[in-house]
């Protein structure tokens, strides 16, 4: 009977000990910084932030949580009773020296997943130059392809083919179509890759989305939801993860029927 009062009392102080700590995670602006990886280093329990930089974890009085996001410096946090069960954590932007680099320009082979995984992997310097806010040098810009009949009508249409022999040879050859296909590619490997430099692969995943699956989601959501890609031109990661998240089932849903 003693033994079992012990069991009883042993278990009642387990449960009483371990606590949910719950908290807002924000940089030094204090802006929220979703997509934080929390995590209990004791029990292993793991956690993430969501858009708003909440986050909540279980764990017992003495075990260390410990805050990771790529491009921050890492914080730790020992729960007590010194500190309260809601915590602010402030993460910090780590300033790394930039080496002198040389970037090979890398060619488009017109695969999806090939050329995701191939952007990802390189121009490291440039990801390190967006993560201090060096500015970018000014990009070469593109050749105008003609104008269609959808954007200038039928009438100007006619009359930029006739006023302008370029034009009038790109569209009968097929060069306009083929340069504003080789443009939509091209955009959608660059917004690809805006959101791949700023998600960890653990975001995806963790929500089901297998990692060599990831590029092919966000392109699914892209073409679903055209909307994200408007987030991201004004760089608005927050906006476009909310709208992603939004078609992560469905896309799940397809996964299962294929």
């Amino acid at each position: 009977m003693i033994r079992l009062l012990f069991i009883f009392a042993f278990v009642g102080i387990s449960i009483s000990a371990q606590q949910t700590v719950y908290g807002r995670i924000t940089d030094e602006e204090q802006h929220p910084i979703p997509a934080t990886l929390v995590m209990n280093m004791k029990t292993g329990f793991q956690a993430y932030s969501d858009l708003e930089g909440n986050f909540s974890i279980n764990g017992n009085f003495g075990d260390e949580l410990r805050f990771v996001r790529k491009g921050y410096e890492r914080v730790s946090l020992l729960f007590n009773n010194e500190n309260p069960r809601y915590v602010s954590i402030t993460l910090y932007r780590v300033a790394v020296a930039i080496e002198e680099v040389k970037i090979e320009q890398v060619k488009l082979t017109g695969n999806l997943e090939t050329d995701s995984r191939n952007l990802t992997k390189i121009d490291k310097a440039e990801i390190l130059n967006a993560e201090i806010g060096v500015p970018k040098p000014p990009e070469k810009p593109r050749e105008t392809p003609p104008p269609t009949v959808k954007q200038v009508g039928v009438l100007l249409y006619a009359l930029s083919n006739v006023m302008n022999f370029n034009h009038l040879y790109k569209n009968i050859s097929g060069d306009a179509r083929r340069m504003r296909t080789q443009y939509r590619y091209e955009d959608l490997q660059d917004n690809i890759l805006w959101i791949r430099k700023r998600l960890d692969d653990d975001y995806f995943t963790n929500a089901g989305i297998p990692e060599e699956k990831i590029s092919e989601f966000i392109a699914f959501s892209f073409h679903d939801n055209p909307q994200i890609v408007t987030a991201i031109k004004a760089k608005s990661l927050t906006k476009a993860m909310f709208l992603m998240e939004e078609k992560m089932p469905i896309y799940l849903e397809r996964l299962k029927v294929k």
